[in-house]
């Protein structure tokens, strides 16, 4: 396994030199005339001595999609001899999050809506949500119970089944949303995503319904440690981010992380408006095609412009 993972360095790296335990290559990120990245495949460490540059998986070196798919084929492999310390530690295999939609839901195609029903409805029409997606999305509101008064958006697993959902209050009540007794690190509905095309990352749900093949982060961030992230570097060469104005810094963030893992990514500009769901449905096309791609220099200007 050590030479396999040895040979995939050396495609995304190129030649080197040994001292000790590591390898030491010519630093991607400062481009050193020196050898200066050093490199330890047990520790799957590295760090370059000039720059910094560092991390805690080899991941971001390799930039290839399919040498980073085998990478992390033998980063996860299972050392079979091992399995009776599993279980004396009692570890288990990640159980994928599915649950129920909550009590008294109805979707909104029912026919014959009741005014509570009929007040939800004229909302998302009032937001620019079509009957169309909000068949497509199950969409649906709840007259009674603890969601009474919201808006209920399905969440789907690429398996068709529910793995989360948001419940949006179009009432009087302060809290604007009300989480499920759930954990939210889920890719929101991947069942209507197609994977083969560049994802667009958004902010909430009523933004992704702005383009197609988009996602909404639904959280401050986008950790590397989430599925969706892990998702992305995974299944995308490309990413378009669009997220509201206000969100610069966490958009930085974002996109650090991202072309730290070799993903392209292209921001989508709002120009005068605040936030996506303001944008006009005929600017999105060309908003898009506008997009710009972001290198790590525009990172590290923007970084400087905002503070760090």
């Amino acid at each position: 396994m050590y030479s396999e993972k040895l040979s995939i360095i050396k495609q995304s790296l190129g030649t080197y030199y040994k001292s000790s335990d590591e390898m030491l290559f010519f630093c991607p990120k400062c481009n050193h005339h020196k050898r200066k990245l050093s490199v330890n495949i047990e520790k799957n460490k590295f760090q370059c001595w000039i720059c910094e540059y560092k991390g805690s998986k080899i991941d971001p070196l390799i930039k290839d999609r399919d040498l980073k798919q085998k990478w992390r084929q033998l980063t996860n492999q299972v050392d079979l001899s091992r399995f009776e310390d599993c279980f004396a530690n009692e570890e288990t295999l990640e159980v994928a999050q599915t649950l129920e939609l909550p009590e008294y839901y109805t979707t909104l195609s029912t026919p014959n809506l009741s005014s509570i029903g009929r007040k939800a409805f004229d909302y998302l029409i009032d937001r620019g949500v079509t009957r169309s997606q909000i068949l497509m999305h199950r969409v649906g509101f709840c007259h009674h119970g603890q969601y009474a008064n919201r808006i209920i958006v399905p969440s789907f697993n690429q398996e068709g089944d529910l793995n989360y959902y948001i419940a949006r209050s179009f009432g009087e009540d302060y809290l604007k949303y009300k989480n499920p007794p759930c954990s939210k690190d889920v890719v929101f509905n991947d069942l209507f995503l197609d994977w083969s095309k560049p994802i667009v990352l958004v902010e909430g749900f009523f933004d992704s319904l702005k383009y197609e093949n988009s996602v909404p982060i639904l959280g401050s961030t986008l950790s590397i440690k989430t599925k969706l992230f892990n998702k992305i570097v995974d299944n995308c060469k490309t990413v378009y981010i669009c997220l509201d104005q206000d969100a610069r810094k966490k958009e930085l963030r974002i996109v650090k992380n991202l072309l730290d893992f070799g993903i392209n990514v292209c921001k989508i500009k709002l120009y005068e408006y605040s936030d996506l769901g303001e944008v006009p449905d005929h600017l999105l096309g060309e908003y898009k095609n506008r997009a710009s791609i972001v290198t790590r220099q525009d990172y590290l200007l923007q970084k400087l412009n905002f503070g760090g």
